[in-house]
């Protein structure tokens, strides 16, 4: 909800000048105004223009010029929002998607009334199963234009309406950081911090980051990891002019929505919307907030320390290092899920062609990695300073996107050859772990083992107090976390075998079963692989394949490479 200031929204022209002169609220350009005035890449038009007001060199003789007349302006509106789709320079720096910012502010509260976002073409997939990805990029940038913005962040009131910041008594606005050329904001609203033993590889260095530190974001920053003397909420430090500062840092707040990449599925969290309502002018409804998985509840050392302190130290006391991950990307691919299940992943850990700076080198060793080249291996999502996390990725061949890891999307299906695990996407389906063996397809003829593995989307119900993973149709019911189920069906003229573990009933259906008034039923032992369906090959024809040996074996590598998704904003 807006802090509504009831006017007719007229834009300011753009000055032939960049030097203008503010007089009454009013804004003045030296001698005249431009013929087109641009928001964004958007040409304004001219009934929402205002007229155009100039005055002399000396700031004198200010007047409205008569060769201009108002527009009728745009009413009934609080905002107004201008959108392009055109493939500009900007777009062409590095991974960018989209950039967006406001145009104007109102006089009374700063608030901005116009603003403007472009979507890069080149960058953007239409295709169903990025939909959503589409539509959260899209609210990103209406957020920047909304408020959360480094030329804004000075601008912000507290609730009583009163500056966060102080304001020039000349012109009433913020002091201007001449070296940045914005105007500075005042450490009630973000405020550095230095960590003085940030781990890293051979030992620690101090660590200046930049918290947000206004009252909503650090008591929701608080609550999400659990950890009550956590300054605030970390801003990013990197990624230049249109990333660093406007976006929450992705080391710590890895998939939420106004990061500065989109690398998998996204949440608007109640930290967003704090920060929007800490500007003064705004009220959130955190009903609508989208929960925010990523280190909840994981406490103090997670959020205040580097990651290489996470991963040794949770290693040392026999604990998940879970976000992060230290399985380097290599044939044979071995996935995972993500948190919540939703994506089959990837942990992110590669090798990069030089040695990473310093302060982001996280290992000082790692398997399989010869002694001395550590420093070369880090997540691929700079932003996140490369720690490694899992990461959903998509399926490409010869560079064309093929499909993608979501469980949720019909259309990441494998083709009905390629299935070796029997996957199911769909509405209805959710990633679950495979054993440690890879699966195996035999035929009367062939015995083919896939190189790929480790997890995979199916779909499950929840019923009678037990969760039901659905494979080939046949219904696999869960009696324990960490059973194994044994699976053997045929597909496709071949006999699948391999097996996928059951996760906790209460993770999947606990909301599902207490909506119903049921809940899950007390973990027990579950019946022999008898209990459940299984399939034989039936080779009537040719003589009855033994258990094969290594001669007889076909190792199947799939010809696809996996790329992980990283879309960078402005």
């Amino acid at each position: 909800m807006v802090r509504q200031t009831k006017e007719v929204i007229r834009l300011n022209r753009k000055c032939e000048s960049s030097q203008v002169f503010v007089k009454n609220s009013m804004t003045y350009c030296i001698d005249s105004c431009k013929a087109v005035t641009l928001c964004g890449e958007v040409q304004v038009p001219p009934e929402h223009l205002d007229v155009c007001r100039v005055c002399n060199s000396t700031g004198q003789d200010c007047h409205e010029d008569a060769s201009t007349v108002a527009g009728q302006g745009i009413s009934n509106a609080d905002f107004v929002f201008y959108v392009s789709a055109l493939q500009s320079d900007r777009c062409h720096k590095g991974l960018t998607v989209a950039y967006a910012a406001h145009c104007q502010q109102e006089a009374a509260l700063d608030r901005p009334i116009a603003g403007h976002a472009n979507l890069c073409p080149d960058s953007i997939s239409t295709k169903p199963q990025e939909l959503q990805t589409l539509l959260s990029t899209v609210k990103h940038e209406i957020l920047h234009a909304l408020g959360f913005s480094v030329s804004l962040y000075a601008f912000f009131r507290d609730d009583n309406g009163a500056p966060r910041t102080p304001r020039k008594p000349d012109t009433g606005k913020p002091y201007l950081n001449e070296k940045f050329q914005i105007h500075q904001w005042s450490e009630d609203t973000i405020r550095k911090v230095v960590r003085t033993d940030w781990a890293v590889r051979g030992g620690t260095i101090n660590r200046t980051i930049d918290m947000f530190v206004t009252p909503r974001v650090v008591k929701e920053v608080r609550d999400h990891f659990g950890c009550q003397k956590l300054e605030g909420a970390e801003l990013e430090d990197q990624g230049g002019e249109g990333t660093a500062l406007t976006h929450w840092e992705k080391r710590v707040l890895e998939n939420e929505a106004m990061t500065g990449t989109h690398t998998q599925s996204s949440a608007f969290s109640r930290i967003t919307l704090a920060l929007m309502e800490d500007s003064g002018w705004y009220r959130a409804n955190y009903s609508m907030a989208s929960p925010l998985t990523w280190g909840r509840g994981l406490g103090c050392n997670f959020a205040m320390r580097s990651c290489k302190d996470w991963i040794i130290s949770n290693t040392a006391r026999g604990r998940s290092i879970h976000p992060f991950c230290v399985k380097v990307k290599r044939d044979p691919l071995q996935t995972e899920c993500t948190d919540d299940r939703s994506s089959v992943a990837l942990c992110n850990l590669v090798k990069h062609p030089t040695p990473l700076a310093p302060q982001y080198q996280n290992f000082d060793s790692l398997a399989y990695v010869p002694v001395g080249e550590e420093g070369y291996f880090g997540g691929s999502v700079s932003l996140a300073d490369h720690c490694p996390y899992i990461q959903e990725f998509t399926w490409r061949s010869k560079n064309v996107v093929v499909r993608g890891s979501q469980c949720q999307f019909e259309d990441n299906n494998p083709k009905p050859e390629k299935n070796f695990a029997l996957e199911s996407y769909g509405p209805n389906s959710k990633c679950f772990d495979h054993s440690e063996n890879m699966w195996e397809e035999r035929s009367c003829r062939q015995t083919r083992e896939w190189q790929h593995w480790g997890s995979g989307c199916y779909q499950y119900r929840c019923d009678h107090g037990r969760l039901h993973i659905l494979i080939a149709n046949k219904s696999y019911e869960c009696f324990y976390a960490g059973q194994k189920l044994n699976i053997q069906l045929m597909g496709e003229g071949w006999l699948h075998r391999g097996a996928v573990i059951c996760p906790s009933c209460k993770e999947l259906c606990n909301s599902e079963f207490e909506r119903r008034g049921e809940r899950c039923k007390v973990s027990e032992e579950a019946p022999a692989d008898s209990y459940y369906p299984r399939d034989e090959l039936s080779c009537s024809l040719a003589p009855r394949l033994p258990y094969p040996t290594a001669a007889m074996l076909l190792s199947v590598a799939i010809l696809l490479s996996s790329t992980l998704r990283t879309n960078q904003y402005s």
